[in-house]
């Protein structure tokens, strides 16, 4: 699913405008990450917690020519879900979530 798209059913679902549906989306989008970007963590109930975390530096090989490669330390955005979130994908018929 596209950002598109959930503009189109939420705009839809509540009868109101397309522009301003977009500018909702974007506008709580941009506040997820700047919390994120802030304070490295951001709880959504009934949803999950964003967190970013902090990868160590480590040393990997390429497949092809079997080199050591330096990986430098990085950080990464995990998702843990919610209850409800766990529950409803766990029901889910197909395993990519889509019928």
């Amino acid at each position: 699913m596209t950002k598109k798209e959930i503009v189109r059913e939420i705009a839809a679902e509540l009868n109101v405008d397309q522009v301003l549906t977009k500018r909702i989306v974007q506008q709580t989008f941009d506040k997820v990450l700047e919390a994120l970007a802030k304070e490295g963590r951001i709880e959504l109930r009934n949803f999950g917690v964003f967190e970013v975390r902090r990868r160590a530096a480590r040393k990997a090989r390429n497949p092809r020519t079997n080199e050591e490669v330096a990986v430098p330390a990085r950080n990464v955005i995990c998702f843990q879900p919610g209850k409800n979130v766990a529950t409803k994908i766990a029901k889910s018929s197909t395993p990519s979530g889509r019928a």
